[in-house]
C-alpha cells in the first residue's frame, strides 16, 4: 500500500473516474506545428505522462476560433479538419493507460493581433497586456457566435476520443474577462451584477451540454483571486462559484491572476509551496463539486496532506511533472527520493529564451519536448563500446554528462578539485531558502552514485593525471570563476572587496556597513538579500535599467519585492567604471558621473570560464570535449543539457 493512500486513491469529474487525484495542468508548450495541429512531439509528451502514473492529462489551451489564438504554435481545434490528429493524441494516451481532457480556450484581450490577423476581442475594452492593445468590446453576435465556436470544440473533442473537456475561464483570457469586475465593464445582460457577469459561462456549459450530452465531463478552469486592484476577490468568487455549479460545470479547477499578474500563478521558488491553495480551500467549501487545487505542488506528501485538510479534491502538477514525468509511479511505489525536483525556476517552460526552438522545455528534465529523439532516456541509448571516461568538474554539465554516460554503460570516472559538488548551483542553493536547488543536488548526487561514477575529491586535473589514468574520452567541464573587477571595470578596481559568491557562501564574513553590490544579476540580488537580512545598510549597482536580466520574470519580480521590502536601494542605468579604496565611481545613465559613498563592496560583475585545460587536446591521443561555462559562461539550463547530449553522444 502507498503511503499516500488518498493522493491514489479514486476520483471522480461527473461521469469520469480517474485512477488517482493527480492532475497534470494544462500547460502552453508550443509543440502544435504552425497550423496549430497535433505533432508527434506533443503526442510523446502526453504520451510519457500517461505512462508515468497521472490520473488525467489535461491538454494545453486549445483554440476554438482563431480569433482565440494566442500565439503562431498554439494548438486549435477550430474545425472538424483537426479532428484526425487530435485522435491521434487521444488514442496514444489510452494505449498508454491515461485518461485525457482538452482545455478549451479563446485568448480574448491577451490573443495574439499577428497571429488572428485584427484588434483582439474581449467582454470590454479593457487595456491589455505589455504594450497597452485595446481589445474591442465583443457584440452581442460576437458573443454568441463564440459561444458557439466553444460547443463546436466540445463536440469535436469528444469525437477525437477526449474524456472530457476544461473551459479556460482564468488567466485574463475571453471566459476570465466575462466574470471579472475589471475587465468587464459592459451595461447590458452581460455584465452589471454576478448573475450577469456569470451569463457567458452559464451560456457556454448550455451549449456544451446540447451538443456533447450532459453526461459528457466538461468543468472549467477559474482566476478566484486576481491579484490587481478592482480585479477578481475570493470574496467575490465565492459567489460566483456556486453558480457555476448550478449552471451545470461538473468541477471547478482553482487557478488565480490574469496576464498582468501573471507571476503569482506561475510563481517561483521564494514562493511558498501551495500559494493558491487556499483560494482553492475557500471555493471548496462554497460548492459540492469537486475542485482541483494547483499551486507549485512539488512534494508528494504535500499533496498528501492538502488533500487530508480537505483544502481541495484533486491536486494539479504543471512544471513538476515537466521536471519528471513520473513522479506519480515514483511516489505511488515509495521512491520520493528519486523524484527529479522542479526549482520553479521557469527558465525554458515559461521564459524561453534559451530554447533554440522557443519550444516548452525544462532546466532539470532535459528530454522535456524531445520525448520523440529521446524515447530511451534517461538509459539509452546503449553504448555499443564501454569506454573509460573522464570528466573533469563536478559541476551541473560534468554531473549531468558523468550520470547519463555511466548509465548508458560506461566506465565513469569524474574529478573534482573541491570538496563538494555543485559549481555556481552549490552558491545558489546556499542563499535559496526554500532549499530547491539543495534538492536538485541531492539528486543529481544520487544519480551518480546509482549509476556507478567514481568521484575522486580535491583533483585537480593536469596532462601528467589524465595520462597516468588513460581514460579513452575526456570531458572538461571546470566551469566558471568570478570576473576580476579590475579587469572588467574600465578604471581599475583598488582596495579590498568581496566576491558576491564567496559572501553567499560564507554569511559570516565581517563587512563594515553601508554595503554596496556590483552588479544587478541574480547572485548579485541574493548577495544583497543576505546582506539585509543579515543588517547592512545594502545598495546595487546595476549597468542595465532592470535587475536580475538573467532571471525569469516571476522569479525577478518577487526577488525586486523582497529587496524594496528589505530597504535595499537600487541604482539601475549606472555604469561602474572603478573602485578606489571602497569608493565607488560610476557613470548614470551615460551623463552625470556620481561617486557613492565609502562602502563595502560586492562584486557579482558576471563569470568567466575556467578553460585552461582545454590545452591538453593537443597533447592527449584521446577526444577530449569542453561543456558547460568551461567552454561559454551559460545558463543551468544550458549546462544541464549540454551535458545531457554529450553524455547520450559519446
Amino acid at each position: 500500500m502507498s503511503q499516500y493512500p488518498t493522493l491514489f486513491s479514486p476520483a471522480h469529474l461527473g461521469t469520469l473516474e480517474l485512477p488517482n487525484r493527480v492532475v497534470m495542468a494544462p500547460m502552453a508548450t508550443g509543440y502544435a506545428d504552425e497550423e496549430h495541429r497535433v505533432t508527434d512531439r506533443l503526442i510523446a509528451y502526453h504520451v510519457a505522462r500517461a505512462r508515468g502514473g497521472v490520473g488525467l492529462n489535461i491538454v494545453e489551451h486549445t483554440a476554438v476560433d482563431k480569433l482565440g489564438l494566442t500565439g503562431p504554435r498554439m494548438l486549435g481545434i477550430m474545425d472538424k479538419s483537426f479532428v484526425p490528429g487530435l485522435e491521434r493524441l487521444t488514442q496514444a494516451v489510452h494505449q498508454a493507460g491515461g485518461r485525457i481532457a482538452l482545455q478549451l480556450q479563446h485568448g480574448g484581450r491577451q490573443a495574439d493581433p499577428e497571429s488572428i490577423g485584427q484588434q483582439c476581442l474581449s467582454a470590454s475594452a479593457v487595456v491589455a497586456g505589455r504594450d497597452k492593445r485595446i481589445p474591442q468590446e465583443m457584440t452581442i453576435k460576437q458573443i454568441r457566435q463564440t459561444v458557439r465556436a466553444f460547443a463546436d470544440g466540445a463536440l469535436r473533442a469528444k469525437q477525437a476520443g477526449f474524456d472530457g473537456v476544461e473551459v479556460h475561464m482564468a488567466h485574463g483570457y475571453l471566459g476570465c474577462s466575462f466574470l471579472s469586475p475589471l475587465l468587464n465593464q459592459r451595461t447590458d445582460a452581460y455584465g452589471g451584477d454576478i448573475e450577469g457577469c456569470t451569463r457567458f459561462a452559464r451560456e457556454l456549459i448550455e451549449a456544451i451540454h446540447k451538443a456533447c450530452g450532459a453526461d459528457f465531463p466538461a468543468w472549467c478552469r477559474v482566476s478566484a483571486d486576481e491579484f490587481i486592484q478592482g480585479g477578481q476577490t475570493i470574496e467575490r468568487m465565492r459567489q460566483i462559484a456556486p453558480l457555476l455549479q448550478q449552471y451545470g460545470y461538473c468541477a471547478i479547477h482553482v487557478s488565480a491572476c490574469i496576464g498582468e499578474t501573471a507571476y503569482y500563478a506561475s510563481a517561483p521558488h521564494v514562493v511558498p509551496e501551495g500559494h493558491l491553495l487556499d483560494l482553492a480551500e475557500a471555493v471548496s467549501r462554497a460548492v459540492s463539486v469537486p475542485v482541483i487545487g494547483v499551486g507549485n505542488i512539488r512534494h508528494p506528501e504535500y499533496a498528501e496532506e492538502v488533500l487530508d485538510a480537505g483544502k481541495c479534491e484533486l491536486v494539479a502538477l504543471g512544471r513538476q511533472l515537466l521536471a519528471d514525468p513520473d513522479w506519480c509511479n515514483k511516489a505511488a511505489g515509495d521512491e520520493d527520493v528519486e523524484i527529479t525536483p522542479c526549482i520553479l525556476c521557469n527558465l525554458g517552460c515559461l521564459d524561453r529564451r534559451h530554447s533554440p526552438e522557443k519550444l516548452c522545455e525544462c532546466v532539470t528534465n532535459p528530454a522535456t519536448g524531445h520525448e520523440v529523439e529521446w524515447a530511451d532516456w534517461p538509459d539509452g541509448p546503449p553504448a555499443a563500446v564501454s569506454k573509460r571516461v573522464l570528466v573533469i568538474g563536478g559541476g551541473p554539465a560534468g554531473m549531468t554528462a558523468a550520470a547519463v554516460a555511466a548509465r548508458r554503460g560506461h566506465d565513469v570516472t569524474l574529478w573534482e578539485a573541491g570538496p563538494s559538488l555543485g559549481g555556481r548551483l552549490a552558491t545558489v542553493a546556499c542563499a535559496d531558502r526554500s532549499h530547491v536547488f539543495e534538492e536538485l543536488l541531492d539528486v543529481m548526487a544520487g544519480q551518480l552514485d546509482s549509476a556507478g561514477v567514481h568521484i575522486v575529491w580535491h583533483q585537480v586535473g593536469d596532462v601528467e593525471s589524465i595520462v597516468q589514468l588513460g581514460p579513452d574520452v575526456v570531458i572538461i567541464a571546470t566551469g566558471s570563476r568570478p570576473a576580476d573587477p579590475a579587469d572588467v571595470l574600465a578604471e581599475g578596481c583598488e582596495g579590498d572587496h568581496i566576491g558576491a559568491s564567496k559572501y553567499i557562501r560564507n554569511p559570516d564574513s565581517k563587512l563594515f556597513s553601508p554595503a554596496i553590490v556590483l552588479g544587478g544579476n541574480e547572485i548579485g540580488c541574493l548577495a544583497a538579500l543576505q546582506l539585509a537580512q543579515a543588517g547592512y545598510d545594502v545598495t546595487i549597482v546595476e549597468r542595465q535599467e532592470q535587475l536580475g536580466a538573467d532571471m525569469a520574470f516571476a522569479a525577478r519580480h518577487f526577488v525586486c519585492e523582497e529587496l524594496q521590502r528589505r530597504g535595499v536601494r537600487i541604482v539601475t542605468g549606472c555604469e561602474v567604471k572603478k573602485v578606489s579604496h571602497n569608493v565607488v565611481t560610476g557613470l548614470i545613465r551615460g551623463e552625470e558621473r556620481h561617486q557613492f559613498p565609502p562602502s563595502a563592496i560586492v562584486v557579482a560583475l558576471g563569470h568567466e570560464s575556467v578553460n585552461e585545460l582545454a590545452q591538453v587536446e593537443h597533447e592527449l591521443d584521446v577526444p577530449v570535449h569542453l561543456i558547460g561555462d568551461a567552454k561559454h559562461v551559460c545558463t543551468l539550463h544550458d549546462a544541464i543539457w549540454e551535458g545531457a547530449e554529450l553524455g547520450r553522444q559519446i
